[in-house]
C-alpha cells in the first residue's frame, strides 16, 4: 500500500489492472481488426489476379532425423502445380533415414544438401543459413534474378495446401513485400485434448493476430510456411537467420526495420504435427519462450527505425513475455481466491458477490469471444456451438501451461543455458493427415 492524494492505493492491485486491461483492449482491438482486409491486402489483390509463372520457389526444408514424417512431405510438395519448384532438403547431422529418403525420391526436383558434424546440429537458423549460402551459388536458381526467388521454409511434417502458391505467389507481385506467411493447422487435433488446443492456439494467433496486425504492418513470420524473396534475405547478410532459438521471430523482425513489407495470407494453411504428451510440449515451448526473451535486443532497433501502430506493436509484441511472468504471479493470486470462493460455496459459508460475474468475464469472456473464430473454422467438420464453449474454457486453463514454460525458460537463460533442442516427431498416419489437409482445402474452396 502507498498514500496518493491522501488514498490508499494498493500497488499488486492497480499492476494487475493494468495488465489485464491492456491485455484485454489488445486483444479485442486486433479481434475487431482480423474481421475485414486492410487497404493495402485489397490493393495487392486487385494489382495481380493470376499466378505469375515466372516466379521460382525453392522449398527449404531443414531436416534432423524426420525418417517418421518426411517421405509424406515430400511426396505433397512434388505434387504442388507449378511450373517453377524446388525442393531443397537439409540434411543437419541425421543418423536416420533422412538422406536416404531424399536420395530416393522420385521426383528430379527433390535435392539434399547434406551438412555434418561438427558443423551440423547448430540449431534451425544455422541450418537455413547454411542452405541459402548453397543456393546463392547453385544451379538451381542461376541466372534466374533473386528478387524473382521466393524461399518457403517448411517443417518436414509439413503439408502445404495444394493451392498455397496460387494464394501466396500473386502477392509478390509488389516488390515492396518481403516475406508472407500462411496459416498454421495441426492435422493430428482430433488424437486428444492437448492436440486440439494446439490448433485452437494456432488459429487463433494466425486468424485474430496474425490478421488483425496487417492493420498494424507488423506481421510476423513462423517456423513453418514461411514464404520469403530471397533478395530480401540477402539485404540481411550473408546469414539471414539469428542464432536465436526463435530464428522466424527475429527474421520477420528484421526484414521490418530493413525496410520491407510482411504480409499474412489466411486462406492457405500448412498442416503440421501436434504434441500429444504435456512433457513434450513444455519442452518445445521452453525453448520457444526462450528464443522470445532472446529477442528483446531487437527493441532498441525497432525504436530507432520503426514509426507509428508498427513500432508499438512490436515492442508491446517483444515485451509479451515479460509480461506473461508478471501475470503469472497475478494468476497465482487469482486461482487462490477462486478456490477460496469454491470452497466457500461447498462448505455453506460463500457470499454471493457480483465479483464473481466480474472475474468470469474477465478470466473467458475475450476467450469465448476467440472461440467464435476457431468454431466459424471447424463448424464444416462438426464443431457445434456447446462444445466449442466447453473448448475456450479449457483453453484457458491451456494457456496457463505457458508459465511452467515460461519460468523454466527464465531459469535456463539465467544460468546461460543456451542449447537448441529438437522436437521429436512420432511415427504418423499418413492417411488420416491427408485426409485432414483435404478437408480444410475443400473448406476453403467452399
Amino acid at each position: 500500500m502507498i498514500m496518493l492524494f491522501g488514498e490508499r492505493i494498493d500497488l499488486v492491485l492497480s499492476l494487475a489492472v493494468l495488465l489485464v486491461t491492456i491485455s484485454v483492449l489488445y486483444g479485442l482491438t486486433v479481434l475487431v481488426l482480423s474481421r475485414w482486409e486492410p487497404r493495402s491486402a485489397r490493393a495487392r489483390r486487385e494489382f495481380c489476379s493470376f499466378v505469375p509463372e515466372d516466379k521460382t520457389v525453392v522449398f527449404v526444408v531443414p531436416c534432423l532425423n524426420e525418417d517418421r514424417v518426411l517421405n509424406a512431405s515430400l511426396d505433397r510438395l512434388a505434387s504442388l502445380e507449378h511450373p517453377r519448384v524446388h525442393i531443397l532438403v537439409i540434411d543437419d547431422g541425421s543418423d536416420d533415414d533422412t538422406a536416404d529418403i531424399v536420395r530416393t525420391h522420385p521426383d528430379p526436383r527433390v535435392h539434399l544438401f547434406q551438412r555434418v558434424l561438427p558443423g551440423a546440429r547448430q540449431g534451425k537458423g544455422e541450418a537455413l543459413n547454411a542452405a541459402i549460402q548453397h543456393l546463392r551459388h547453385s544451379d538451381l536458381i542461376a541466372g534466374i534474378p533473386h528478387s524473382e526467388v521466393v524461399v518457403c521454409v517448411m517443417d518436414a511434417d509439413g503439408r502445404l495446401d495444394a493451392h498455397a502458391l496460387g494464394d501466396v505467389l500473386p502477392l509478390f507481385m509488389d516488390n515492396r513485400l518481403g516475406a508472407v506467411q500462411i496459416g498454421v493447422r495441426i492435422n493430428n487435433r482430433h488424437q486428444n485434448l492437448l492436440a486440439r488446443m494446439q490448433d485452437l492456439e494456432f488459429v487463433l494467433y494466425t486468424h485474430v493476430f496474425q490478421r488483425g496486425r496487417r492493420h498494424l504492418r507488423s506481421v510476423g513470420l513462423g517456423g513453418n510456411g514461411q514464404f520469403v524473396r530471397l533478395s530480401a534475405l540477402n539485404g540481411l547478410g550473408e546469414s539471414p537467420w539469428s542464432r536465436s532459438l526463435t530464428e522466424d521471430l527475429d527474421l520477420g523482425v528484421r526484414l521490418l526495420i530493413d525496410g520491407w513489407e510482411t504480409e499474412f495470407c489466411s486462406t492457405s494453411s500448412v498442416h503440421q504435427q501436434g504434441l500429444v504428451d504435456v512433457k513434450r510440449w513444455v519442452k518445445q515451448r521452453t525453448r520457444w519462450f526462450q528464443g522470445h526473451l532472446q529477442s528483446w535486443g531487437l527493441v532498441p532497433w525497432v525504436l530507432r527505425d520503426l514509426t507509428g501502430t508498427r513500432r508499438a506493436d512490436l515492442v508491446y509484441h517483444l515485451t509479451s513475455p515479460f509480461l506473461l511472468l508478471i501475470t503469472s504471479c497475478l494468476s497465482v493470486a487469482f486461482a487462490l481466491w477462486a478456490f477460496d470462493v469454491i470452497l466457500g460455496i461447498v462448505v455453506g459459508d460463500a457470499v454471493v458477490s457480483r465479483w464473481w460475474i466480474s472475474a468470469y468475464l474477465v478470466a473467458f469472456g475475450p476467450a469465448l469471444l476467440f472461440g467464435l473464430v476457431y468454431w466459424s473454422q471447424e463448424r464444416h467438420h462438426g464443431l457445434r456451438v456447446p462444445t466449442a464453449v466447453v473448448l475456450m474454457h479449457a483453453y484457458v486453463l491451456y494457456a496457463t501451461l505457458w508459465y511452467l514454460a515460461g519460468w523454466k525458460a527464465t531459469y535456463r537463460a539465467v544460468r546461460g543455458q543456451n542449447g537448441w533442442s529438437k522436437t521429436e516427431r512420432v511415427v504418423e498416419n499418413k492417411t488420416q493427415v491427408d485426409s485432414s489437409a483435404n478437408e480444410l482445402t475443400t473448406e476453403v474452396h467452399t
